[in-house]
């Protein structure tokens, strides 16, 4: 992969570090990308060729001893020699992440307790050593090895820009259909269908009826995540609702055309129809739907990077939904008043916020609200680099929206997950994450989800060693980059591609 700026900058304070030391100098490299650590290794090594040795040691839960190891190859043939040839000699050390798996009699770390006892005798290898380790890793030697951490090191934290995972929660105003489960919704969708097909084979018309089926036909496709789908029946419903002049029922189909633009992306399109629809529920007076929909508008703005003025929306939301007693309204709002500061970067703001909401939407039983917090926190905690916390949280997560039959969030839960494993160096689960989240993307239409996953699944590829596979997905990704104008998707697979074929136009 092509190292960003930033990557660069620390990397050469980490090359100046080693070329300057001339006795025992310990550096924490953290980095949870296994792609992104091979990257800074490659360039370590080829920027210290001639000038420096690097000499690698492999920790692991049979071999927690840190000093031994150390000890060990300095009694090797292979560092004396480079001594001999007066080369200067780095250790880098890897597989501390495993190593610390190995607990003594009391649950203690073993590798962890060595590093803090024995500190002093470090001083004797008189060569730099770098040791390698994720976020979990590092939370773990602050705890339990505080006296080494404190003593004679450095930290230098590397990390690939990733998109914002969390998810602004959509009001559908629908209390009736949204605390169903999947099989409950399934069951509605072949009342509705029946009825209308019914009425229709005897002639009958009932016009307002067939508004009310279409609607509620067109909220099940969209609370499963089939919002292309739903469109059909709102456009029904609306052209119903205003032929018979039913302000209330084209207020709320135009709303749930916002919630189908919002859903795939079209996000000033959605802005348009929850103004609209804001307009009419001033008109008729109803405070309801003014509090869904200003929560709406908010989660678009958020959505277009205006974080001031999402807030400004949700907290007038909020006083609504407090007002009138809709506590669910309030459970969102404040939920979504989280996301405004997971965005702004003070995520445990953002955390405080989506606990308030969680307690709220336990007490009320709204199940895919609370999925939707679970799966925010996860993200919270995934940025705090507690990744094993965020997977907790995320596997909630995709047992409600499982439950709920969302697809949709299924779909992003799944990438999150499988950006966890990633972080972790477990490979082979974050490939099955993606795969699962990719095969939903495709079967409900999300074309900036099957890019994201086509991609990351190309990342992976690459991590395997298969280099033609990791082409052919980039470049799948790439394909479907264009057609959306997703410059993100378009500029990292474009990099990858052309740093790939370089590789296999030398092998």
């Amino acid at each position: 992969m092509e190292l960003e700026p930033e990557h660069l900058y620390k990397l050469d304070k980490l090359v100046t570090l080693l070329s300057i030391s001339e006795d025992l100098t310990i550096v924490f490299v953290r980095c949870n990308e296994p792609v992104l650590c091979n990257a800074l290794y490659t360039e370590t090594v080829r920027r210290l060729e001639g000038e420096l040795f690097i000499y690698d040691i492999n920790m692991s839960e049979s071999y927690p001893d840190l000093l031994k190891l150390l000890n060990e190859a300095k009694a090797s043939e292979l560092y004396t020699q480079n001594i001999k040839e007066n080369k200067k000699v780095a250790f880098f050390v890897f597989g501390l992440d495993k190593a610390i798996e190995k607990k003594t009699i009391e649950g203690k770390s073993e590798a962890l307790l060595l590093l803090n006892m024995m500190r002093e005798r470090f001083l004797a290898i008189e060569n730099p050593v770098i040791i390698w380790i994720n976020s979990t890793s590092l939370s773990k030697i602050l705890k339990e090895a505080p006296d080494f951490f404190s003593w004679r090191t450095t930290v230098l934290e590397f990390d690939m820009k990733k998109e914002e995972v969390v998810r602004a929660a959509i009001d559908f105003g629908d209390t009736e259909l949204e605390s169903l489960s999947k099989k409950e919704l399934e069951d509605r969708w072949e009342y509705y269908s029946r009825l209308l097909k019914e009425y229709h084979e005897k002639g009958t018309i009932d016009s307002q009826k067939f508004a009310y089926w279409n609607y509620k036909l067109g909220m099940i496709k969209l609370l499963r995540g089939y919002p292309k789908e739903a469109i059909t029946y709102f456009q029904e419903s609306l052209k119903i609702s205003r032929q018979i002049g039913d302000r209330r029922g084209e207020c709320s189909v135009l709303g749930k055309l916002g919630n189908v633009c919002s859903d795939v992306g079209e996000v000033k399109k959605a802005i348009e129809y929850y103004e609209r629809a804001l307009f009419i529920s001033h008109e008729v007076g109803d405070q309801h739907s003014d509090g869904v929909l200003l929560g709406n508008l908010g989660s678009s703005y958020l959505h277009l990077g205006e974080v001031t003025k999402a807030i400004e929306y949700y907290e007038q939301a909020l006083l609504i939904s407090r007002k009138i007693g809709d506590r669910r309204g309030k459970g969102i709002n404040l939920g979504n008043l989280g996301n405004s500061y997971y965005y702004l970067g003070e995520v445990t703001k953002a955390i405080e916020y989506y606990e308030q909401a969680l307690v709220v939407s336990r007490e009320i039983g709204d199940r895919r609200n609370e999925g939707g917090l679970l799966s925010n926190l996860g993200s919270s905690y995934f940025h705090l680099g507690e990744v094993t916390k965020a997977i907790k949280y995320y596997e909630q997560a995709l047992l409600i929206s499982q439950e709920v039959g969302d697809r949709r969030n299924e779909e992003s839960i799944l990438g999150n997950l499988g950006s966890s494993y990633g972080s972790l160096g477990e490979i082979n689960k974050a490939f099955g994450y993606f795969e699962r989240a990719l095969s939903i993307s495709r079967e409900v239409g999300d074309r900036h989800g099957e890019a994201r996953w086509l991609c990351n699944l190309g990342v992976i590829y690459l991590q395997f060693g298969d280099l033609n596979k990791a082409i052919e997905f980039l470049e799948m990704s790439l394909l479907i980059g264009k057609e959306l104008r997703d410059h993100k998707i378009i500029d990292f697979c474009e990099h990858q591609l052309n740093s790939l074929k370089k590789q296999v136009n030398k092998i």
